[in-house]
């Protein structure tokens, strides 16, 4: 039965301090994760606190695209061109209350 036993490598490392090297490597991270704990948690906290909230119009943001995703393109077209009349007729008035100072004044200037 000698023909089937396994010879020892002299030249291989022992299975047995391996695992005892990946054993005290595993200790080693888990003292470090302990011992940093306290100073991670703080340095969370802090940035946590100095971290800047969302801004305010992000409501508006929301309501905006929902919108936008409830309409159809006809519904978005027609807003369009309702839009566009609305800032045509702003444009006379606004031509309309330049002409009539411009008379004004020049009829309070003749007299």
């Amino acid at each position: 039965m000698g023909i089937f036993r396994k010879k020892k490598s002299a030249d291989g490392p022992d299975p047995l301090s391996k695992r005892e090297e990946q054993l005290l490597t595993r200790i080693a991270e888990l003292e470090n994760f302990i011992e940093e704990g306290p100073d991670r948690i703080r340095r969370e906290i802090e940035e946590e606190i100095t971290t800047m909230p969302p801004p305010d119009d992000l409501v508006d943001r929301r309501r905006e695209y929902e919108f936008y995703t409830k309409l159809t393109r006809g519904e978005i077209r027609n807003e369009r061109r309702y839009q566009a009349k609305s800032t045509i007729l702003f444009f006379l008035l606004a031509s309309a209350i330049v002409a009539l100072s411009s008379w004004i004044y020049t009829f309070l200037n003749g007299i």
